[in-house]
């Protein structure tokens, strides 16, 4: 178990850059050139030297950086029922059902991370948030043929709780203590809404989460440690602050929304200190970019996210000394 515990004053937003050993291997495999499992060594090999370098640079919490190529929604759906019938065919094979056919993926790759994590950091699973998850089914699935399991979009609702319950229950046993939920393509409507609150309210309850999505999906929710906003490069709007006051107990999450150079410290100190006057110091992280936001990551972009972990760490002295 990780001796540290979040929050911490410089966390973890979202993914890294993918390195072009990485990209390369997926057009492999993509082409049939490479196994699978050959595929999986390479992440395995790249999330360690992540892991690494994230140690070196002082940070207390580590993370996969989005490496791994398998889809998060896809390994439920690419689960067949015992008689061959899949997800879309009428087969009344509901989410919760196919989770008891087979693993989750996911409980693999968080074994993986924390065997490489070590104890004096604490590995964190970033997960699509339930809303995400739900904007998914709803955008892959044909209505007609989503309509044959699920007739009413509140059975849809209830088993995707049912089905994040099993799967956070599963983590927290295996070692589990903070969990990020990714919500920032998540569809902002009462059913997702009701969905996140859902979630949140029946997790584990020693387990820490972290919620990174709109803020117009943020404001409506309830029980989550921090909420994480991406920060505009233009002024932070007071108003879209100050539902976090009414949280006494979470973290607000400043996400950069770009890689700054040093000469841009002076500049981002004076923003973070203006939120500052409305959300207590204690309660307050700043988080690294989230490359994911990036379409095509180059080494160049590479290379910024490295010396924004530097600035990071420096930005994170100024504001907590």
């Amino acid at each position: 178990m990780a001796k540290t515990f979040p929050p911490f004053k410089l966390d973890i937003a979202g993914a890294f850059c993918l390195p072009r050993t990485l990209k390369d291997a997926r057009e492999q495999y993509h082409n049939e050139q490479i196994s699978r499992q050959t595929l999986q060594a390479l992440e395995d090999a790249e999330i360690r030297n992540l892991v690494e370098r994230l140690k070196l640079a002082g940070l207390k919490v580590v993370s996969d950086g989005n490496f791994r190529s398998s889809d998060f929604l896809e390994s439920w759906e690419g689960i067949s029922s015992k008689d061959g019938q899949p997800f879309t065919e009428g087969s009344a094979l509901k989410i919760t059902q196919r989770i008891g056919l087979a693993q989750h993926p996911i409980f693999e790759e968080f074994a993986f991370l924390s065997s490489v994590a070590g104890e004096e950091v604490i590995p964190k699973q970033h997960i699509p948030s339930p809303a995400e998850v739900m904007t998914q089914i709803l955008q892959r699935v044909e209505r007609s043929e989503l309509e044959t399991i699920y007739p009413d979009i509140r059975l849809l609702t209830d088993d995707i709780a049912a089905a994040y319950k099993f799967l956070l229950n599963q983590l927290y046993d295996a070692g589990c203590r903070y969990v990020q939920f990714d919500g920032v393509h998540s569809v902002v409507m009462e059913e997702t809404i009701r969905l996140n609150n859902r979630v949140l309210r029946e997790r584990p309850k020693e387990m820490y989460v972290a919620f990174h999505a709109p803020t117009e999906m943020l404001i409506q929710l309830h029980g989550s440690d921090a909420y994480f906003l991406n920060y505009d490069c233009g002024s932070c709007d007071r108003n879209r602050l100050l539902w976090f006051l009414h949280e006494k107990e979470t973290v607000f999450g400043f996400v950069l929304s770009y890689y700054p150079r040093e000469d841009d410290l002076d500049e981002l100190q004076a923003k973070t200190e203006n939120v500052l006057n409305y959300i207590p110091l204690k309660r307050f992280t700043l988080c690294l970019p989230d490359a994911s936001a990036l379409d095509c990551p180059t080494s160049v972009d590479e290379k910024e996210q490295w010396e924004t972990v530097r600035l990071g760490r420096i930005m994170a002295e100024r504001i907590f000394s």
